[in-house]
């Protein structure tokens, strides 16, 4: 059951920054049990045309760039659906999210994140491009709202702080709805937020990257609602876990659901999780190499027999097949394997 926010409280915190609180989603008085994750991972898509974002990893690892159209076929359901377009994603702007795990967890972790994440922007964001960040804990705050800038985008990411997202001296640009309940990181709020508030109406490539030690406390949303808003809003998940051994590795009180759930998450919708440990720079190398190795292909959905409309939520799988000379031996596609009607 898709969960709404009512109202929404704006509040001044003693340093001058603004801070959002809401109270949680209304809580029906018999709810279903949550749904599992899917067993195949899922787009929702309009029928009229099927956009597949998707990698192509080599045999020992890393992924290999310059393929053609004529390297790739689509099948739908089992049969050949022709290639309306294709291209190598890394030609196409991007939009992108940076949500940081400000958890006390982090503490002895989050300097270094900080440094590699402002590293990352620069390196990855163009003026054609547009990025967003989140700090959650307790809170999600939306630190800095979608621009090109890499200078605001560095601000925002060095003046996180542990316990806080609305960090001193950066005012929330805009609505951005945080539930606040008991717990002290607040995971799936921060994807379902990200993705449902700032990328559902974007459009384009869109991606969210979540560097987090996968503790999970407290959140009104379940994983359930975090995957079914990157689901809808076509968004890519990429995870990088980085947590301090010393703090108890994931979040002091033991691995629990959360980093399983996580990363089913980011397999779910294409993307995939960096068990960085402490060597966050590696993890983010890695990223940023994967950023710029996507492809994108369009195709039509095969019409129904007999004509007319299909219904909505019908399922349709779709496999992403490699072919010809010019594709490495034993490379494999990293993509979702299917698409709702809608």
């Amino acid at each position: 059951m898709r969960l709404s926010i009512l109202t929404c409280t704006l509040t001044a915190t003693a340093a001058g920054a603004q801070e959002l609180n809401v109270p949680p989603p209304p809580t029906p008085t018999a709810q279903a049990p949550a749904p599992s994750l899917p067993q195949a991972p899922t787009i929702v898509a309009r029928t009229d045309l099927v956009n597949m974002v998707f990698s192509v990893e080599g045999k020992h690892g890393g992924f290999v760039p310059g393929l053609r159209r004529e390297d790739f076929r689509v099948l739908e359901d089992g049969q050949p659906r022709p290639i309306q377009f294709f291209s190598a994603e890394n030609k196409l702007p991007i939009t992108l999210g940076l949500l940081l795990d400000t958890s006390p967890s982090q503490m002895n972790v989050l300097g270094m994140e900080q440094q590699i994440s402002d590293n990352f922007f620069r390196q990855v964001i163009t003026p054609k491009d547009l990025a967003f960040v989140v700090g959650f804990d307790v809170n999600v705050s939306l630190l800095q709202d979608l621009t090109s800038s890499k200078q605001l985008l560095s601000a925002a990411v060095d003046q996180a702080h542990i316990g806080g997202g609305a960090a001193i001296g950066i005012g929330n640009p805009g609505p951005f709805p945080a539930p606040s309940h008991a717990g002290a990181t607040h995971l799936w709020d921060a994807i379902y937020l990200a993705c449902h508030d700032e990328l559902a109406h974007q459009v384009g490539r869109k991606a969210i990257v979540v560097v987090t030690d996968g503790g999970e406390q407290g959140s009104s949303y379940t994983h359930a609602d975090a995957l079914r808003a990157a689901l809808d809003s076509n968004t890519v998940v990429f995870v990088i876990f980085a947590y301090d051994r010393g703090f108890g590795g994931y979040g002091g009180f033991g691995p629990g659901p959360g980093p399983g759930q996580l990363r089913r998450i980011a397999e779910a919708t294409g993307g995939r999780s960096f068990n960085a440990g402490r060597n966050i720079d590696k993890a983010f190398t890695e990223l940023q190499q994967e950023l710029r190795s996507q492809y994108s292909l369009g195709f039509r959905p095969a019409p129904l027999a007999g004509g007319g409309e299909e219904q909505p939520g019908v399922f349709h799988a779709v496999k992403i097949e490699l072919k010809g000379d010019n594709v490495p031996k034993d490379a494999k596609v990293h993509t979702r394997s299917g698409f709702y009607t809608h």
